[in-house]
């Protein structure tokens, strides 16, 4: 069951390993799952209609509906168990290789060696697009997002579609 949730969650794609291929289930049952009681796995089963044929379904579109209701019934644990598999799909080997590939660079643990980077040329580094201008950094100042409600709002997407 939480293999099937985690693939629904990310799914993967050409040259991108899906949560499962990655070991994610592994990672999120140990870290979230170990010391559930088999009521409390049982109800998150029930959340996500594996024995009714929710998530258990060989249809895509029945498995997201499933992930979506539950998303809606309990969002709380939704959200927890989003970023668990998130972080620990990331945090992964074939998943850092599949980032390396794509030309970019990723380290694990990025705080460690940081990233290797030129230092900032005021003359080699302007902007592409040729619009805007630098700030000198003691002329920086916060950006007003208190209209935004950053604190209520949340995504709609969460990585099911396809």
């Amino acid at each position: 069951m939480i293999r099937a949730l985690v693939d629904e969650l990310i799914p993967g794609d050409e040259g991108w390993p899906s949560a499962s291929e990655a070991g994610v289930h592994g990672i999120v049952a140990m870290r979230l799952f170990a010391d559930w009681s088999d009521e409390r796995i049982t109800a998150l089963a029930d959340l996500l209609g594996w024995e009714k044929d929710g998530l258990s379904s060989a249809d895509g579109e029945t498995r997201i509906a499933a992930v979506k209701a539950f998303e809606e019934a309990d969002t709380e644990l939704f959200d927890k168990i989003y970023a668990a598999v998130t972080l620990a799909y990331y945090e992964t080997p074939f998943v850092i290789e599949a980032i390396r590939n794509t030309g970019r660079p990723y380290s694990y643990r990025p705080h460690v060696t940081g990233y290797d980077m030129a230092p900032f040329d005021f003359n080699r580094d302007p902007p592409a697009h040729r619009r805007g201008h630098y700030l000198k950094t003691e002329n920086v100042r916060p950006v007003d997002t208190s209209s935004l409600g950053l604190d209520t709002v949340k995504t709609d997407r969460w990585g099911v579609k396809k």
